[in-house]
């Protein structure tokens, strides 16, 4: 039973990434998307002087970091509803860069957290749920890594 739980919640991530993908904004928000996820698939790893100049969490490495934007952008399946830059998708995600947090402090270890349990509809600002891991099978190890990385797209000034 277990295994059908977990290909079910694959199958319905998967699903909202086609449904934002392909009609469910307007062509604007589209083509925005799409143009974001060229430019951060040809982004080198995080900007040196972004690097030098931010102060990451304890414990947390540049390479934790730029794994996590892959991760972010692949397996994790994050960028179906928070978009490819991280600034959400209307009715879907919250906008990740923004340091605003509602459920949280904002924190390392809060972004961890919340990516392992997820949000309830209730609890969520769009009303729609995020599952833990966003609904994909991403590791522990993966989770801290895309915690990383949103860490840093929400305390990058």
């Amino acid at each position: 039973m277990r295994g059908w739980k977990g290909i079910a919640m694959t199958l319905a991530a998967f699903s909202v990434a086609l449904l934002s993908g392909c009609g469910g904004g307007n062509a604007a928000q589209q083509a925005e998307s799409s143009s974001a996820a060229s430019a951060a698939s040809s982004e080198p790893a995080m900007a040196e002087s972004q690097q030098s100049e931010m102060e990451l969490p304890e414990g947390v490495t540049v390479e934790m970091v730029d794994e996590g934007r892959e991760i972010y952008s692949g397996a994790g399946l994050c960028y179906a509803c928070h978009g490819q830059d991280g600034k959400g998708m209307p009715g879907l995600g919250a906008d990740l860069t923004d340091g605003d947090w509602v459920q949280i402090d904002g924190s390392y270890e809060s972004l961890v957290t919340l990516i392992t349990d997820g949000v309830s509809a209730e609890a969520s600002t769009s009303g729609t749920p995020m599952s833990p891991r966003g609904g994909s099978s991403i590791t522990d190890d993966q989770v801290r890594k895309v915690g990383a990385y949103v860490y840093t797209l929400s305390h990058s000034e």
